[in-house]
């Protein structure tokens, strides 16, 4: 197995190996210590990667989530397709779920369909976000919680539904890697609404601050998709942007997601979902 740094920081690939080789429990292992060094795993050239394998594969590291409204014969698996009649929604920076009590530890993203050009997905080390923080704020932040909602951009017909279903809930800011112990910006621009104890004002400046740390390429690596590109990440430490740029070419991925727990601040206790402090 050849493995290639994307960054000094995060990403890597892997060649010389196809995914049923890694399947197994010598795989299973080789695969974790990687994806906890890397964040994120690339593996090209998994043309003949069928549904059933692709299942196997995020197995790996877990029980798999069920896709309602997916193929009901792999409701492990969820079809997202984008195109001229579809728009792609997913091309902001965000962790995937962070608004449920226990969002996912990572997913398997298999390529069906790419466009001639564009559609990277960029990948976001929110580890190196944190260590890249002042000390002293670093500090403050650590008992700090913030409020997590489905609904943050959710057109105004949907809002009361989406709440209904998902309500709000606090998550640590600081989030240890319950694997590696590892400190993470635990904040995303899709569903973090506002930092507890703060007023709307000052909450609003320091996620604007916190969330600008994303966007520095040197804590960011790109994935150009190729067909039968199989990634594999770690959403407990990693944020990520699916680039909207292909239209009207037509997208078609196909993920897996692996069962999550609670996220743990420095404390090393998850906070009881829909807990929020009042501000």
């Amino acid at each position: 197995m050849d493995v290639r740094p994307l960054t000094p920081v995060l990403g890597a690939e892997i060649h010389g190996a196809t995914v049923p080789e890694l399947i197994g429990r010598d795989g299973r292992e080789v695969l974790r210590t990687l994806l906890l060094t890397h964040g994120v795993l690339v593996l090209r050239g998994q043309d003949t990667l069928d549904r059933a394998r692709h299942e196997a594969l995020g197995r790996q590291f877990g029980a798999l989530e069920i896709f309602p409204g997916h193929d009901p014969d792999r409701p492990c698996i969820a079809r997202i397709e984008h195109g001229a009649d579809a728009p792609p929604t997913e091309n902001i920076w965000h962790s995937d779920m962070s608004f449920r009590p226990e969002p996912p530890m990572g997913a398997v993203l298999r390529a069906v369909t790419v466009p001639a050009s564009g559609g990277d997905t960029l990948f976001a080390d929110m580890r190196e976000v944190w260590r890249r923080l002042p000390p002293d704020l670093r500090d403050v932040l650590r008992p700090v919680r913030a409020e997590h909602s489905i609904a943050k951009f959710a057109p105004a017909a949907l809002r009361d539904a989406l709440l209904a279903a998902a309500p709000p809930l606090a998550h640590p800011v600081l989030r240890v890697h319950p694997e590696t112990g590892e400190e993470i910006l635990y904040v995303n621009q899709a569903y973090t609404t506002r930092v507890l104890g703060l007023s709307p004002a000052r909450s609003a400046e320091l996620l604007d601050f916190l969330l600008r740390g994303v966007t520095v390429p040197e804590v960011q690596c790109r994935i150009r998709w190729q067909p039968g590109t199989v990634v594999l990440w770690d959403n407990r430490s990693l944020q990520h942007y699916a680039v909207g740029d292909y239209l009207p070419a037509r997208r078609v991925m196909e993920r897996v997601s692996i069962a999550g727990d609670a996220p743990l601040g420095a404390s090393g206790t998850p906070l009881p979902a829909g807990s929020l402090q009042p501000v």
